[in-house]
């Protein structure tokens, strides 16, 4: 069997990026995909990926997909952007089905190890004037608000127990990402400063990470993590303020007024409840304030140390490709 990966999420932010870091370093890489045409799809073909169209969740699909593939990357996990709690169980009631199939699907198919791409969202809080780190649990007292924190940990939940049963598989935690690949300029920092379309702001603990530094740790999780264990992909430490501080002077703009955390939770409300109305929730929401509230300072030393992790301590390469993969995708 040759190294061949299958990529599922290759139309997404990680996903696609993950995809070319694979093809980098000398993979056969396979794509399925839903969408036809959008350009991350475009650029993976262009590096040599396989392409191929179908839903991840028709059983047939993921099958044939997976035929003749040695190894499994997972990086289209759910993403709730609806932080309104009654959604909560209709989520968990359509996902968690989901993921299961998608392991149970990978065992049959004789994959032998695979990645599961999860979220910051499920490391624990840690203590005042610390840097979180996996040994952290979940927490839900403290970290239940919204529907991203507490559907994220169930989902990363469902892998391991999966996984017990195979195939062997690591697990990464990418914390905020910065570069391109994302599909929605509304969802990006960088874009939102730059652009000046919020003249407000709440100040936070945050981590970016380059998005090329997130694709590569994926490709050193295959090779080199234990499985079963979580590794923090993360990148530069820093603050909304100064984050939005260095955006905006790139852009020549003054930075955005902070407000208090309260009135961005009142506002959070109302832009969810909008977005019931249009089916659209934009950059403010319910989900983007409590990864405020619940930002926090993070190390990637399990993954430097376990991995060879080795990622970039300036984002202005990153944020600069950030700002041109919107331009171009406006144009």
């Amino acid at each position: 069997m040759t190294d061949r990966v299958l990529v599922l999420g290759a139309a997404g932010t990680v996903g696609s990026r993950v995809a070319l870091a694979f093809a980098q370093a000398g993979y056969l890489v396979r794509c399925l995909a839903r969408s036809r045409g959008h350009r991350n799809l475009l650029a993976a073909r262009a590096a040599g990926c396989e392409v191929v169209f179908g839903d991840m969740n028709d059983e047939l699909a993921l099958k044939a997909a997976m035929q003749d593939c040695r190894y499994f990357v997972h990086s289209a996990a759910p993403y709730p952007d609806s932080g309104l709690s009654f959604r909560r169980s209709g989520m968990l009631d359509a996902w968690i089905p989901q993921i299961r199939k998608h392991f149970r699907i990978a065992r049959e198919c004789g994959i032998e190890r695979a990645v599961f791409t999860s979220s910051l969202s499920t490391i624990g809080l840690a203590p005042a004037g610390e840097l979180a780190n996996e040994d952290l649990p979940y927490d839900h007292s403290r970290q239940g608000g919204g529907n991203y924190y507490p559907v994220k940990h169930a989902l990363e939940q469902t892998v391991q127990a999966e996984a017990a049963q195979g195939p062997p598989t690591v697990i990464v935690n990418p914390t905020g990402l910065c570069g391109e690949g994302s599909r929605n300029p509304q969802l990006s920092a960088a874009c939102v400063f730059f652009a000046g379309l919020t003249p407000f702001m709440v100040n936070a603990r945050l981590n970016f990470v380059d998005t090329r530094d997130c694709a590569l740790g994926h490709v050193l999780a295959l090779s080199n993590g234990v499985p079963g264990r979580r590794y923090i992909l993360g990148g530069v430490n820093t603050t909304l303020k100064d984050f939005a501080t260095q955006v905006t002077n790139m852009a020549g703009i003054s930075r955005p007024i902070i407000v208090p955390r309260a009135l961005a939770k009142l506002g959070a409300y109302f832009s969810e409840l909008l977005g019931l109305l249009t089916g659209k929730t934009g950059a403010l929401s319910l989900t983007s304030y409590y990864h405020l509230k619940y930002g926090q300072h993070y190390s990637s030393a399990r993954a430097q140390t376990e991995l060879g992790y080795a990622p970039t301590s300036d984002l202005a390469g990153a944020i600069q490709r950030e700002l041109a993969w919107h331009a171009a995708g406006a144009s």
